[in-house]
């Protein structure tokens, strides 16, 4: 929001905010945060039962990737690990491709929301290694489904994943092939179920309006 005046600026993330002070030569101040929300029905998410299993072809164990695919997801890091470690479950993806495909991957597509809550609950471990992020709202859904989370040590995802993930240097391959399998093996190495949902509970939705609404409301007061 711009005014002759004045202007705010809202972003996700205060790695998003610094980052946009310092290229676009903006006053930070100007600058208002207003993180995402989790839906609370991630809360309630279950795995999914047989039928829903065999309608979606999934495999018994997975390692889960979820969102849509591009250059900065760091999907090719992430199959070179998966690969490098043959005792991983096979690798799911839900979303937008095209992505990465051997013989030990699986491609869902786009999903409805209450199979992609149920796909997401049901996974051995939530991985996004993507080199660059604005918030990465699949972390939070996964740990409020009680899923363990890996993913890459970057600014926004530190902001956000807080210390209830397992945050691994962007290409280091046999970082994320040890951090995928101790999540496997021991999912609340990192977290306990009730740290990571404790943790998903504080992004709401209301919160993220009340904030944004704050920001539009000291843009107007700059007049």
């Amino acid at each position: 929001m711009t005014s002759a005046s004045g202007c705010a600026i809202c972003t996700p993330t205060a790695a998003v905010a610094d980052s946009v002070a310092e290229r676009l030569d903006v006053d930070r101040d100007k600058i208002e945060v207003t993180p995402l929300g989790v839906n609370p029905a991630w809360f309630t998410a279950r795995p999914p039962e047989d039928e829903r299993r065999t309608k979606l072809r999934l495999p018994s164990r997975y390692l889960l990737f979820a969102g849509a695919a591009g250059p900065r997801k760091g999907l090719d890091w992430l199959t070179r690990a998966h690969a490098s470690a043959p005792d991983l479950p096979d690798l799911v993806f839900a979303g937008p491709g095209p992505f990465p495909r051997s013989d030990r991957s699986r491609h869902l597509g786009y999903l409805s929301d209450v199979d992609l809550r149920t796909v997401v609950a049901g996974a051995s471990a939530l991985v996004l290694p993507s080199r660059d992020e604005g918030f990465g709202l699949p972390v939070l859904e996964a740990m409020a489904s009680d899923v363990p989370v890996v993913c890459t040590d970057i600014p926004a995802l530190r902001e956000v994943a807080g210390d209830c993930a397992s945050l691994v240097s962007y290409g280091d391959v046999e970082g994320l092939a040890e951090a995928l399998r101790t999540a496997v093996h021991d999912p609340h190495a990192v977290a306990t179920s009730a740290a990571r949902r404790a943790h998903a509970a504080n992004f709401t939705w209301y919160n993220c309006a009340e904030l944004t609404v704050a920001a539009y409301r000291k843009a107007a007061g700059s007049r």
